[in-house]
């Protein structure tokens, strides 16, 4: 398996375990959704900052400063918030799985913007992906909140500009995917903070500490995931790592939110979404 395949699956896996932390924070503690994600997304970019630091790599210029910081404003900053509020209102296996559209809008986005190739196999395995998603939104009896749908295709909209930008900034670059990491965490972090004092004003520091130290784990996975993405998308192309990295999310994620959370989280339209995920990170892993 080549290393942009390997870091794929490993970042998808971290991200996973990042959903599942966050829906048992959400459950133990009073924060909003924003300032969940507000603090998880800062303790990240200090665990990144701190990785950065102990690999030893040059500090980028400038240059690739402002990139790396619009890649953060777009993704996790204008979007982590919707993302944890999503979690919370249809739970993590059907947030996760709803985000695993977002490889059509990176495949899409690639071809137009980046020149990459057009595969047959890597529409097909993209359509599957595409079809598993959906059919969380055709799911009925679940009391879905149509609003958290809403919230997780959003999402995985923003994941998909991400996905691209990243991509577009990587091409040619040598830097250290530990300090775009880095820099993509702090600009979405300030992001986040900026829409926390417009929300909540002088009462901030009361919001944040409802969510701690529930959202520190959070921070961790995230800290690790992003910059092993980023890694990902620098060695290899957005139609092959996109697709893959959310492949081995979806199935991590139902494994680990049917353990914990019960079997709302595996029923067998989950289940089949999950199965049409992963073959579709399959085929275009293969192609």
């Amino acid at each position: 398996m080549e290393t942009a395949s390997l870091l794929a699956i490993i970042s998808g896996t971290c991200w996973a375990i990042n959903i599942t932390i966050v829906k048992w924070a959400l459950n133990r503690s009073n924060a909003s959704a924003l300032i969940g994600a507000t603090v998880g997304v800062t303790i990240a970019a200090f665990v990144s900052l701190a990785l950065a630091i102990s690999s030893g790599s040059a500090v980028p210029d400038f240059g690739i400063i402002w990139k790396f910081a619009l890649v953060g404003i777009i993704a996790p900053g204008s979007s982590q918030g919707l993302f944890v509020s999503s979690i919370g209102a249809i739970g993590p296996s059907r947030t996760s799985i709803l985000i695993g559209t977002s490889p059509v809008f990176s495949v899409l986005l690639a071809v137009v913007f980046l020149d990459e190739s057009w595969k047959t196999t890597i529409m097909a395995g993209t359509l599957l992906t595409v079809i598993g998603g959906a059919m969380i939104s055709w799911e009925k009896g679940t009391r879905f909140r149509n609003m958290g749908i809403l919230f997780a295709l959003s999402t995985s909209l923003t994941f998909a500009i991400r996905d691209v930008v990243a991509r577009h900034f990587n091409i040619g670059t040598d830097v250290s995917s530990w300090w775009s990491g880095t820099i993509v965490l702090v600009a979405a972090a300030v992001t986040l903070w900026i829409f926390v004092f417009l929300k909540f004003g002088s009462s901030w520091k009361a919001q944040t500490r409802k969510a701690l130290p529930e959202f520190i784990p959070s921070g961790i996975m995230i800290g690790i995931a992003l910059p092993l993405l980023l890694e990902a998308l620098n060695k290899g192309t957005v139609n092959i790592v996109a697709p893959l990295a959310l492949a081995a999310q979806n199935v991590v994620i139902v494994i680990l939110s049917g353990w914990f959370f019960g079997a709302r989280e595996r029923t067998s339209q989950v289940l089949i979404a999950m199965i049409l995920i992963f073959l579709g990170g399959l085929v275009v892993t293969v192609s």
